[in-house]
């Protein structure tokens, strides 16, 4: 996978939502900038054991069984350790990255799902590092999925 034809991640109400939210900080705007990082789907940098191939039969990457995956992190000022996401390729194209470095596609639940393991020693994840800075930490992301079972337990009554 070339990170040079990262193409199929585009998150422009995203990328307006984070713009809004830092023009001005308010509960509308923050509101709108949680429902679009639940909603979005995101570029996250990984390191594999063996390169994944190209099916052109069914148009996807496949990944042979028992592929090692490792996601990459990233450290703040206070060393907490992060997992950085980008909203597209322009935006992954920033970070000092390998030529050999892979991405997956990445939503909420599952960045919810490895940070909020017992085990995780990780802060939380950052949206585009290199410029928007957004951070959720794991505590943020442990009150949004309880809102979000909450919602859902409203919505199927």
């Amino acid at each position: 996978m070339d990170i040079n034809n990262l193409s199929p991640v585009n998150n422009p109400e995203l990328k307006e939502a984070i713009k809004a939210a830092k023009q001005n900080p308010s509960t509308e705007t923050t509101v709108r900038l949680l429902n679009e990082v639940v909603k979005a789907r995101l570029l996250a940098p990984v390191s594999m054991d063996r390169d994944p191939e190209y099916d052109a039969k069914i148009n996807e990457v496949v990944l042979e069984k028992d592929t090692q995956i490792s996601f990459e992190l990233i450290k703040s000022g206070n060393g907490d350790l992060y997992y950085p996401v980008f909203t597209d390729g322009p935006e992954m194209k920033k970070c000092e990255i390998d030529k050999d470095q892979h991405s997956l596609i990445v939503n909420f639940d599952d960045l919810a799902a490895m940070l909020l393991q017992p085990q995780n020693a990780v802060a939380g994840f950052v949206i585009n590092p290199m410029s928007d800075n957004i951070c959720f930490s794991t505590e943020m992301i442990a009150a949004m999925k309880k809102d979000m079972e909450k919602e859902n337990q409203k919505d199927g009554e």
